[in-house]
């Protein structure tokens, strides 16, 4: 698939991001240009594949953000890119209910520079990853890849012949940056005190290695427009999660001070994977399943949304950020946040 072709990753720093580059460097590509606008963490994926890279791949790092459209045009017509892989995302959801406008900066306006460049460019594949928090949003975060998501499905159906857009949905990705194992330990290794916010709360949990196995095998038979489910299986308990980690630090639970804290801004008790209007159909793989029946929007009608919600974004004015989100996704209900009394 990959073989003497050129593949730009968004977000390349990232867990998922990383993971894919790690992947990919070994297929023989032509050039890998990898993106992300954390310098730290891209600096230390450089340092880790520079070891790992074959003579026959060319490979750039690209320090910068989706949002820049200059530089996502320069990208994109100095290499002929045939795979983009947009990982690039502000995650966060409690971060993202005190700063909806950054969310909807990159998750939203970033994805559209990005998906239109790929449309210029005539890139050949585009695979967007995006969150099971997207199925009936609670908070900005999952509102705004779901605008992204809407955005990826009328450009798909506008450009059909041309570029082939893919959508994957996932759950939580273990051991990701700030993801609450990683949280669990280091708590626990400072002072032996460990936040939950709720005893009953559960989450979908997915390995890394497991999300890229399954979105390089989602483009050996996607055609454009999918939105695709991973099989996440069961949902996990946080509090087992809690005292799983408690126990492989070998610590004891009784003399660990648990506290209750309540959930942040924008969370959910439980996440869910289809909407209520939406049916899984299954694929050619038995761990990846269609997502049917979501609700679209024409390209007249979400090409028309972000020219306002770009405008609304230049006043820098949250609450009319976040209604207008609401106007245009009717999913949206807020949950544990200011942004309730808009609803």
């Amino acid at each position: 698939m990959f073989n003497n072709k050129c593949v730009l990753i968004t977000g390349a720093a990232g867990s998922i991001g990383s993971a894919l580059a790690d992947f990919i460097i070994q297929k023989k590509t032509s050039k890998l240009i990898l993106l992300d606008n954390a310098e730290t963490p891209l600096f230390k994926l450089e340092q880790v594949l520079r070891l790992k890279l074959p003579i026959v791949t060319q490979i750039e790092f690209v320090l910068g953000s989706i949002t820049n459209k200059s530089l996502i045009e320069k990208l994109f017509a100095n290499s002929k890119i045939d795979f983009v892989f947009h990982t690039a995302a502000y995650k966060h959801v409690p971060v993202l209910e005190k700063s909806p406008i950054p969310g909807v900066e990159v998750n939203c306006i970033g994805t559209k520079i990005l998906a239109d460049g790929a449309i210029k460019y005539n890139v050949k594949n585009f695979l967007f990853v995006s969150t099971d928090k997207a199925v009936e949003p609670a908070n900005v975060m999952g509102a705004t890849k779901l605008l992204a998501e809407k955005y990826i499905g009328a450009l798909s159906k506008q450009y059909m012949q041309s570029t082939r857009f893919v959508t994957l949905r996932f759950g939580n990705v273990i051991g990701s940056n700030g993801s609450v194992i990683p949280l669990f330990k280091e708590q626990l290794l400072f002072n032996k005190k460990l936040t939950l916010t709720d005893v009953a709360a559960t989450r979908y949990f997915i390995n890394v290695s497991k999300v890229v196995s399954l979105a390089i095998e989602s483009l050996k038979f996607a055609i454009s427009g999918s939105v695709f489910l991973i099989e996440m299986g069961a949902p996990k308990s946080i509090l087992s999660i809690a005292k799983q980690t408690i126990s492989e630090l070998n610590l004891n639970e009784e003399q660990v001070d648990i506290e209750i804290i309540g959930l942040r801004p924008g969370e959910k008790l439980h996440e869910t994977l289809v909407g209520r209007q939406a049916s899984l159909e299954k694929t050619e793989h038995p761990e990846i399943y269609l997502i049917k029946g979501t609700e679209t929007l024409s390209f007249e009608e979400i090409t028309e949304a972000f020219k306002t919600l770009q405008n609304i974004v230049a006043q820098q004015n949250d609450i009319e950020v976040v209604q207008y989100l609401k106007s245009i996704l009717k999913t949206f209900k807020s949950r544990n946040s200011e942004f309730e009394s808009l609803d």
